[in-house]
């Protein structure tokens, strides 16, 4: 069985939320899901959605 991780924000100490957010980069936004609280506001961003996602949306818009 898979336990679910609980991630608290180190400003808040509440629990972190699934929350669509949206990314700009050089004039161009994306949407994605991420965890945030829902007091402050503070995203957190997952290594492989930073080294994923974001790093391909960043190279893509670059080279034009």
């Amino acid at each position: 069985m898979e336990e679910k991780q609980t991630l608290l924000c180190n400003k808040c100490k509440v629990e972190m939320e699934d929350s669509e957010v949206s990314f700009a980069y050089l004039n161009h936004s994306f949407r994605h899901k991420v965890k945030r609280c829902p007091k402050c506001g503070q995203v957190y961003l997952p290594e492989e959605l930073v080294n994923g996602r974001m790093s391909e949306v960043e190279t893509v818009l670059e080279e034009k």
